[in-house]
């Protein structure tokens, strides 16, 4: 009855989180945990340790969000990872084993510690089959978090000036792990993808990263949801494609010109909705605000805008200040 218990706030945990109440998910995240700790039949051999893996991600999931209060050393953060891996380790299965590996290598990373973040992927790939673990990944944690490891690494290799390694990443992530994972899971796609794609606009690419976008994220949808459905990042497809346009086309005519124009002049293009969203793709990448405040930038440098440029460059450098509070105040990336 207390694993039934503890599966009961692990989803109510899940459903908060998925609904951007963190808070909330917390503090079910937490009774789930504290219910564990307390449950006599814990400590029984025959436990099934994978009843808490759940748990573990569930809180780090909150804990980014800004749901938890942490002091100046991140202990809280730093014990649940620690709790997690030893707990994935003895349980011997790669599934929860490589998740926790990823939680630990994010976790370091927040804290500044790049090599060692990316010494926990060359774990993760000693373990990592996406043929055979994906769809239990998903089943467990929503997503693929462990293939979302090599998405996080970009940065980790851009923040150490390591450029060829983060394209190198972006390329096996395309090649290898895109195809190979469920095209139906397109929040999973979008996450294996969205620094992908910023590394490949920021390296002459962005025409290619457009291409990849319609091809892995858009097209799928559409075939299994249609045009009307909804997904967690829809609100940014727009504008990420407008901004990869932009900036692929920086010299040449672009048909849709008059539609950006009119699409970066409207103030209410910028309001993030739900507002979340900044929060949630800020922990994979530049925050979308960063993204969005590109788009008048790059309109302001064509001719046929140069009306418009002076309120373009200022929306520009609105957004991303903007960005660079939000970043900063909530430790996301820069």
């Amino acid at each position: 009855e207390l694993e039934y218990l503890i599966k009961l706030n692990i989803q109510k945990g899940k459903a908060f989180s998925t609904l951007g109440q963190g808070k909330d998910g917390f503090n079910a995240f937490q009774s789930a945990l504290d219910i564990l700790h307390y449950a006599p039949c814990a400590s029984n051999s025959d436990f099934d340790r994978s009843v808490s893996f759940p748990i573990f991600s569930g809180l780090f999931v909150v804990l980014k969000m800004g749901a938890v209060t942490q002091d100046s050393d991140s202990s809280y953060e730093k014990g649940l990872c620690k709790q997690f891996v030893e707990q994935a380790r003895l349980n011997n299965d790669p599934v929860h084993y490589g998740r926790a590996l990823a939680m630990e290598g994010e976790t370091l990373a927040r804290l500044g510690n790049f090599e060692e973040a990316l010494e926990t992927l060359d774990v993760i790939k000693s373990i990592y089959d996406i043929e055979s673990q994906h769809a239990a990944i998903c089943k467990s944690y929503g997503s693929d978090r462990v293939g979302q490891a090599f998405h996080h690494s970009i940065n980790w290799n851009h923040a150490l000036g390591q450029t060829d390694a983060a394209l190198a990443t972006c390329k096996y992530i395309v090649n290898e792990i895109v195809p190979k994972s469920d095209p139906k899971n397109v929040h999973n796609t979008i996450c294996l993808l969205y620094s992908v794609f910023v590394t490949m606009k920021e390296n002459g690419m962005a025409l290619e990263a457009h291409d990849i976008f319609n091809l892995r994220i858009v097209k799928p949808f559409e075939q299994h949801f249609g045009s009307n459905g909804s997904t967690f990042s829809k609100p940014l497809w727009k504008p990420i494609l407008m901004l990869l346009d932009l900036q692929g086309n920086q010299d040449r005519p672009i048909n849709n010109i008059d539609e950006y124009l009119a699409w970066a002049l409207d103030e209410n293009n910028y309001i993030l909705k739900p507002a979340m969203l900044e929060g949630a793709w800020g922990n994979f990448g530049p925050t979308p605000t960063a993204l969005l405040a590109e788009i008048p930038y790059f309109l302001s440098r064509r001719d046929e805008c140069r009306k418009h440029r002076n309120c373009l460059l200022q929306r520009a450098i609105t957004q991303m200040t903007i960005s660079l509070d939000n970043a900063k105040s909530k430790n996301m990336i820069l």
